[in-house]
């Protein structure tokens, strides 16, 4: 079933190619909810999370010589902040069309130091082959795991997101964390149906995921956004 609903989510996502819907919901500047101001202030607000538990928990020295990994990068947002503030960035994701809108907004916005890296849905193994292990400093995600079509999935990219940083660098990574309701129940099937509520964790089951992918959690912390969603925001160290 995991493999079946891993091929579903990559055709879903596809789908941004010609559906406004799915443009949304990737984050594509200028669609729905995006205007293109409320685009970049959405990137910056992320990334001054980032900042922020780093102020708390860590050290920003060195930051903008080091290399940033967005994984379901969307439509760029979230790399144009990081592109501010990271010598390089790596932007990840299982569509196609996604990304290269994603490129083509960060050459908008005068970005050059990034890359993007598709993502086949059901091998996210593939990115560590095309990256290389010890490659990047901070592994970012937000508005991603909650996509994810099964917790099996999650532990998957978590081991790759393990290979992929380098000793002593650290991840952000935003979850919806299950309050017990049937609407954020983990779900089994229909992919498509379920989409926006499809995988959330309790914060004991992603802090057990993280140890066990040798990651140090370091804080965490819930809607910070002031949005309702349930998310809940894990800052950890390699």
């Amino acid at each position: 079933m995991a493999g079946r609903l891993e091929k579903d989510a990559g055709l879903y996502w596809n789908l941004s190619r010609h559906d406004e819907r799915v443009q949304d919901q990737s984050h594509w500047a200028g669609s729905a909810r995006w205007p293109r101001e409320k685009w970049i202030e959405y990137g910056e607000f992320n990334a001054g999370l980032f900042e922020r538990f780093l102020k708390g928990h860590a050290s920003a020295e060195g930051l903008g010589s080091q290399t940033a990994l967005d994984w379901g990068c969307g439509g760029g947002a979230n790399m144009r902040a990081l592109c501010r503030r990271f010598l390089r960035v790596i932007g990840v994701d299982i569509s196609r069309p996604t990304l290269e809108e994603c490129a083509r907004q960060l050459s908008r916005c005068g970005c050059s130091s990034f890359r993007t890296v598709l993502c086949d849905a059901t091998r996210p193994q593939g990115v560590l082959e095309a990256v290389g292990r010890d490659a990047v400093d901070l592994f970012f995600s937000v508005a991603v795991f909650q996509h994810f079509p099964s917790k099996a999935y999650t532990k998957d990219v978590l081991d790759v997101a393990a290979a992929l940083l380098r000793k002593g660098g650290h991840g952000l990574v935003q979850v919806r964390y299950f309050d017990g309701s049937e609407k954020l129940r983990q779900k089994e099937s229909d992919y498509a149906g379920n989409v926006i509520y499809m995988t959330s964790f309790t914060t004991e089951e992603f802090s057990a995921l993280l140890a066990g992918a040798g990651f140090t959690l370091l804080a965490s912390e819930r809607d910070l956004d002031g949005l309702n969603e349930h998310h809940e925001y894990f800052f950890f160290r390699k």
